[in-house]
């Protein structure tokens, strides 16, 4: 999971920022917080991977509430906002421990999307591709136990499924959707396409009633009924391997 936290009291612009972002990347997680002691709240219980923080609000004072985080070893990454491009802000703001310092009424979206971008290249990434539900929510919880850090989308349908792919960027996409061998091939085709940097890892799973040994496009095709849970370990363990990542016991 990735979970951004906006700790703003500007209603109009909170909710412009949350838009953008949750139309940009629909798989990360979007919290708010109007002022300090919210966001304290938010942060003990959620620990955010990214925080966007205003520097006046109602019941404190944006940069002591940095201070105050990485006094107490919170390493999220923090992005400071203000409308004032006071230069005493950014010194005092950097010093305090943020890592960016942003002028409200000049901060292009793309910039916001590029630190977003940065972060989720950092962690492993998956995209689930289902219409089963109950499978979803169970590779959800093996890619999680393999790596807690996971980055996961979930898509019920190619076409989705490659809009998202070209966002997340994913290093391992498990596809689980009966489509005709020509569509998942054309979808293997276009991710590995878009997504040449990234290395991505195509996988087909297929239940034993509906051919699972069938010729798949896909870099593996995993059967349901035959050790599936040990193949799929393999997968992900070496994928996490060449990461430097070392997959979670």
């Amino acid at each position: 999971m990735f979970l951004a936290l906006i700790v703003e009291d500007n209603t109009a612009f909170c909710e412009k920022l949350y838009s953008a972002l949750q139309s940009r990347f629909p798989f990360i997680e979007l919290a708010m917080a109007s002022g300090v002691r919210e966001a304290l709240a938010e942060i003990d219980f959620a620990r955010p991977d990214l925080i966007f923080l205003d520097v006046h609000l109602g019941d404190g004072n944006g940069l002591d509430l940095v201070w105050r985080l990485r006094a107490s070893g919170i390493d999220a990454v923090v992005i400071v906002l203000t409308v004032h491009d006071i230069r005493e802000y950014r010194e005092e703001a950097l010093r305090c421990g943020a890592d960016r310092f942003m002028v409200k009424g000049a901060i292009d979206f793309c910039d916001i999307f590029d630190v977003v971008q940065s972060m989720l290249a950092l962690r492993f990434r998956a995209l689930i591709v289902a219409k089963e539900p109950a499978f979803a929510d169970q590779m959800r919880s093996f890619l999680t136990h393999a790596e807690p850090d996971t980055v996961i989308a979930g898509a019920t349908d190619l076409d989705q499924a490659l809009t998202i792919a070209r966002t997340l960027k994913p290093n391992l996409v498990v596809l689980s959707t009966a489509a005709r061998a020509e569509r998942e091939r054309s979808f293997c085709d276009s991710v590995r396409a878009d997504q040449a940097d990234a290395g991505t890892v195509v996988v087909s799973v297929r239940d034993s009633s509906r051919g699972g040994n069938r010729v798949s496009p896909a870099d593996y095709c995993l059967n349901k009924a035959t050790a599936f849970d040990e193949e799929m370990s393999a997968i992900v363990n070496s994928l996490l391997a060449s990461r430097g990542q070392q997959p979670a016991s």
